[in-house]
């Protein structure tokens, strides 16, 4: 397992209780590589000197506390900590979630540069799929635990075929306020159930106005509607 930690990386949603504060940047950065034999004595400061450029931040941020840095300075700390392993996966668990919409946008374009950049493979995990259609080439859709929809993001996003996916793209805010939606919004009825003890069938039954007798029956096969395109839906090849 030890040989496969530093290939795999995560960003926390939290850019503040994600990194010690009783540790500065260089620590932070350099504990891991040193752990692993990535590298030694000055060779670490040369590195952490170098994923600091690369994510944007100065050298001489090395040995500043994380309270010295703002909530986007502390998540470009938090993914150079990650890319210094040159792991092959990052999973990003919400990592602009907890940003001002202005910095998100820094950030999604960083990452996705750096994406370009090293080859890297990133699991992208938030809730806004506005979000995830900025850097995701596959999408997949879950709903209490269970996988909807997965999909490349263009045929996600112009022709959703789950109930719920639809309802999560029609809810995605409109970049101008005065550009008429070309879809109606889907307003979702009902509370969420639990994941403890989720409904049978179809998980998304209870709160589906398309549902019918057999989705709280049983429960959808995946259905391949289009190359790659993969919904498990019971109505899914109907319009």
């Amino acid at each position: 397992m030890n040989r496969l930690r530093p290939r795999m990386q995560i960003i926390y949603q939290d850019p503040y209780g994600s990194l010690n504060p009783r540790l500065p940047v260089s620590e932070t950065i350099g504990e891991a590589v040193r752990y692993h034999g990535i590298a030694r004595g000055n060779d670490v400061k040369r590195l952490v000197k170098d994923v600091l450029r690369r994510v944007g931040l100065s050298p001489a941020c090395a040995e500043r506390y994380p309270h010295e840095f703002s909530g986007g300075q502390r998540q470009r700390i938090g993914i150079a900590r990650a890319l210094a392993m040159s792991p092959a996966l990052i999973i990003c668990d919400e990592p602009v979630s907890a940003l001002d919409v202005s910095i998100q946008s820094q950030i999604l374009n960083l990452l996705k540069d750096l994406q370009q950049q090293y080859g890297m493979a990133l699991l992208f995990i938030a809730h806004g799929l506005h979000v995830v259609k900025h850097v995701s080439n596959r999408v997949a859709v879950m709903y209490l635990g269970r996988i909807a929809e997965i999909a490349p993001s263009q045929s996600l996003y112009s022709s959703p075929r789950h109930p719920y996916t639809k309802a999560l793209v029609s809810a995605i805010p409109l970049p101008d306020p005065g550009h008429k939606r070309r879809t109606r919004r889907i307003l979702l009825e009902g509370d969420v159930p639990s994941p403890i003890d989720p409904p049978a069938g179809c998980r998304f039954h209870t709160r589906c106005w398309l549902a019918e007798p057999r989705c709280a029956e049983q429960v959808p096969p995946p259905v391949e509607v289009a190359p790659g395109h993969v919904v498990w839906c019971h109505l899914a090849n109907e319009d």
